[in-house]
């Protein structure tokens, strides 16, 4: 087996088990990573379909995490953060380089489909017999009713993943249809998607909602699709309407809104790390063992949290420059992303329904800690290396296994 496939099927790999595991998960990527570098050795690591634009400013931001680790407050923590930030960028390098071709991405959607299907099944389980049979998850029940985790363990990580692969998913199910003209096929993808959205309803994650509804109207407006973006406005409202009250609204045992009671306190208690540790913040990584210290309120609801707001959490771990250079590489990725050129239409469709997914994710971590949960993180980064690889492909950049 060529040093190429096995690290192409080892990222397929990766991407099935960080739907159920992370040990898994991270098997995977090493193997991945040193097939990929024994791969790359005669091509001198060069890396034709990343532009100056991207690497640029992900390096500097990269950078800027090296730089903040010596003046962390908890070293070694830090130095754990700096190592999940290094497989998050190597798994989008890697992802954006080995699918490349019209046969890895070809094989991809067929292992995407699988695991979507295995993954509908699990939280079709977990919702009937209150425990899923990948990993053995109970429901989650709140005020709210019963929320759906799946194998993920956590509702707002399984929101996540299928706020992500939903447009992704559906375009499939067309693909297939009008495409490939493979109607049994079509019919199981669209399935797929139409049950991971009853899904995505039933973990009961407005935030998810939210963001998943911000990202479609995003990508409406920049395809100028006026009237699909009236429609999908007066059914998200009239479905809104039509929700139970708990799932709208989340009292506390004070008789309070506490989702946005405790956001407030979370957002607030970040703001005061901010502004003690401006430039380098307390380290990557640390900030759930640093923050109470800067916490000036020390309200009782939310001790020991994180901050559910990933950009706040980013700026009080590695101070506001290396927020800013984040900010800075996702809107060059995305300006990039979007630049016009000839491409195959479906391939062109491929990619906005990636990049409304990522955008979703990027909505969701505003309020979620999703942007620093290992699980989704790589989720993230690997659909924007997949994104990039149709990118890089519609130039002729296609690689050679």
């Amino acid at each position: 087996m060529k040093f190429h496939d096995l690290a192409l099927y080892a990222i397929f790999v990766l991407w099935a088990a960080l739907t159920f595991s992370p040990a898994l998960a991270e098997i995977s990527f090493v193997v991945a990573l040193a097939a990929w570098c024994v791969w790359k050795i005669p091509q001198n690591f060069r890396m034709d379909g990343m532009p100056k634009i991207i690497w640029i400013p992900l390096a500097v931001f990269l950078l800027w995490i090296f730089l903040s680790w010596p003046v962390s407050e908890y070293p070694s923590k830090s130095f754990r953060g700096i190592t999940k930030i290094l497989q998050q960028l190597l798994l989008f390098l890697m992802t954006a380089d080995l699918l490349r071709t019209r046969e890895g991405i070809r094989k991809f959607e067929k292992v995407f489909l699988f695991v979507a299907w295995v993954i509908l099944l699990d939280g079709i389980f977990q919702y009937c017999f209150e425990k899923d049979f990948l990993r053995g998850h109970w429901v989650v029940h709140s005020r709210a009713g019963s929320r759906i985790a799946a194998s993920f363990g956590s509702y707002g990580k399984f929101a996540s993943y299928l706020i992500c692969i939903l447009p992704y998913l559906g375009l499939l199910g067309l693909y297939y249809r009008k495409a490939e003209k493979d109607l049994r096929r079509s019919c199981l993808a669209l399935l797929v998607f139409s049950g991971s959205l009853g899904l995505l309803l039933l973990t009961r994650s407005r935030g998810a909602f939210l963001a998943f509804g911000a990202a479609l109207v995003f990508m409406f407006l920049i395809r100028r699709k006026f009237l699909w973006l009236v429609l999908f406005l007066a059914a998200f409202l009239g479905g809104a309407c039509l929700l139970p009250k708990g799932m709208l609204i989340h009292l506390d045992s004070e008789f309070k809104e506490q989702s946005l009671v405790e956001r407030y306190y979370l957002w607030r208690r970040a703001v005061d790390v901010i502004r003690a540790k401006p430039i380098f913040g307390t380290g990557i990584n640390t900030y759930a063992v640093a923050h109470q210290k800067y916490d000036r309120t020390q309200n009782w609801r939310v001790r020991n949290y994180y901050a559910h707001n990933g950009y706040l959490q980013m700026a009080a771990e590695t101070g506001l420059p290396g927020l800013l250079f984040f900010l800075i590489f996702l809107f060059a990725y995305f300006f990039y992303s979007f630049q016009p050129f000839e491409s195959p239409p479906w391939d062109h469709r491929f990619r906005l329904a990636l990049l409304t997914g990522l955008f979703s994710f990027l909505v969701f971590s505003a309020v979620d800690t999703v942007l620093h949960n290992e699980q989704p993180a790589l989720t993230f980064w690997f659909l924007m290396g997949l994104q990039l690889a149709y990118r890089h492909r519609e130039n002729g950049l296609e690689c050679a296994a």
